[in-house]
């Protein structure tokens, strides 16, 4: 991620200036500086996310829309001091109602939703239904599939649920490149609905570094060493069916 390889940059600047090489020193804190000032400037962060974002835009169904809907999960913390709408993250609030409208706006529909809990006794999927049920989305619409860990374990899971009928995929639009490709992998029909927009509109030039800008960065990272990984895996399960 940008900031923790910012840190790295930046201590080993500072090992160097301890052991008092003064030139070297200089080059990895100058290197540090710029590299955490160019993934916290906005418009070079949308740089990064637009070609991702812009490979699938707003769904428009014309024609009679699938069964399905599958929402992703994303995550959540579970504390019964919270309202429910706090203790659900941002993105998966936003994946949520993408899901909800689409169901709301075509009858006898399917809600999936997917996703373990990591370290919180709650499924990630389990969280989001209930925050879905909240929004008026009929319990026995819903289908919960509490296991999978990661995108690919989700297409996995789908699969058996949804056999060969087509089915409405929700995710972010940054992640919906990766996501796509992975339930193809599996044969399943999808028609792409990405929701959780970041770059939203052309960015203003005469910005400062921010956190907004290094979100968007380390979105960007996250979805971008994704893919790679993808394709390194079907590397290697070429050269072991060797």
């Amino acid at each position: 991620m940008p900031f923790p390889i910012f840190l790295f940059l930046l201590g080993i600047g500072l090992y160097f200036l301890y052991r008092g090489n003064i030139k070297r020193s200089k080059v990895w804190i100058l290197g540090s500086i710029i590299w955490i000032s160019m993934l916290s400037y906005s418009p070079f962060a949308a740089l990064l996310l637009l070609p991702l974002e812009s490979t699938y835009s707003k769904v428009e169904l014309t024609s009679t829309p699938p069964k399905y809907i599958h929402v992703l999960g994303n995550g959540h913390t579970s504390n019964p001091r919270l309202p429910l709408s706090s203790e659900i993250a941002l993105v998966s609030l936003a994946r949520i109602t993408e899901g909800v409208s689409l169901y709301k706006a075509h009858p006898n529909m399917k809600l999936i939703f997917s996703g373990y809990g990591g370290y919180d006794p709650v499924s990630n999927a389990r969280k989001n239904s209930q925050m879905a049920i909240a929004l008026g989305v009929n319990p026995a619409d819903i289908i919960l599939l509490e296991t999978p860990k990661d995108t690919h374990e989700e297409a996995i899971a789908s699969k058996k649920i949804v056999g060969d009928e087509p089915i409405i995929l929700v995710t972010s639009a940054s992640h919906m490149v990766r996501a796509s490709a992975l339930f193809r992998k599996e044969g399943i029909n999808i028609i792409q609905a990405p929701t959780d927009f970041q770059v939203k509109a052309d960015s203003n030039l005469w910005q400062f570094p921010s956190a907004d800008g290094l979100v968007r960065s380390e979105a960007a990272f996250h979805e971008y060493l994704g893919l790679a990984w993808e394709r390194v895996k079907s590397m290697l399960k070429k050269v072991a069916e060797l």
